[in-house]
């Protein structure tokens, strides 16, 4: 498309800006004039020295646009935005949450279907069916499953192109035995977290992985080590170790006047 043809006034662009500015949030609008621009031909660094953006700001503007849609281009860290637009709705067929059951209202049958909501699998099963045949739009089914739009898309496109197994259940399973952090690496964690709390030495996960690796002759990584603070409850000792020091000190104190 080439519109170097056409006449752009610069005052009725501004007051039309304004305009727009009243109904849409500023960073919306840059990014959906991004994406024109874009789609009109001009460079990606053109397009961000005149919105004044960063060019991978740009690239991504592109990317989710391309692959979301333009519900992707709001941002989605923030409540401010102007909500999605909301698919036509299919009369006599709805969604909602009832306590611990998603019920789908099938009103010119005055019949409901009533799913647990403790089987996740099986709601989104259902919902994301509906909307795949169009019967149920898709801003409600994600609303009622709680996820956004967004990933609600993919798991239709998946849905409609897998079985329920490859689509919907979810196979991650993470390590399932501790291999590289067993008995000898646990006690000395502890140990130097204890001793480490008293002496006043840092008490950092590099740091704990660094000496227990040496201790040990292990491969402990610093992120493992952050984990299994948390499992074991060493995080609190930093605030009760102390005290607690402090109080068998008086105890042994008193029963050696004894």
């Amino acid at each position: 498309m080439d519109c170097r043809h056409i006449e752009f006034s610069s005052a009725k662009s501004q007051q039309r800006i304004d305009s727009a500015l009243r109904v849409f949030p500023r960073d919306l609008l840059m990014r959906l004039f991004a994406f024109t621009l874009h789609l009109l031909g001009a460079p990606r660094l053109g397009i961000a020295a005149l919105l004044g953006m960063p060019p991978e700001a740009v690239k991504t503007v592109v990317r989710v646009a391309m692959r979301d849609g333009f519900d992707a281009l709001r941002d989605r860290r923030r409540k401010d935005t102007i909500p999605a637009a909301s698919a036509p709705k299919t009369p006599g067929l709805t969604a909602r949450r009832d306590g611990q059951w998603i019920v789908v209202e099938l009103c010119p049958m005055h019949k409901s279907l009533r799913i647990p909501v403790s089987s996740p699998v099986l709601a989104k099963t259902v919902l994301l069916t509906l909307v795949n045949t169009e019967l149920l739009p898709l801003p409600e089914a994600a609303d009622v499953l709680g996820l956004h739009p967004a990933h609600c898309r993919v798991l239709c496109r998946k849905l409609a192109n897998q079985d329920v197994a490859e689509a919907l259940i979810d196979k991650r399973r993470g390590q399932q035995q501790d291999y590289r952090v067993g008995p000898e690496q646990k006690a000395e964690l502890i140990q130097q977290v204890v001793a480490r709390t008293i002496t006043g030495k840092s008490t950092s996960s590099q740091a704990l992985a660094s000496v227990i690796n040496e201790r040990t002759n292990g491969q402990v990584s610093a992120r493992s080590v952050r984990v299994y603070i948390q499992k074991l409850g060493l995080g609190r000792l930093k605030d009760t170790l102390p005290g607690l020091i402090e109080e068998q000190k008086k105890t042994l104190g008193v029963a050696e006047l004894v």
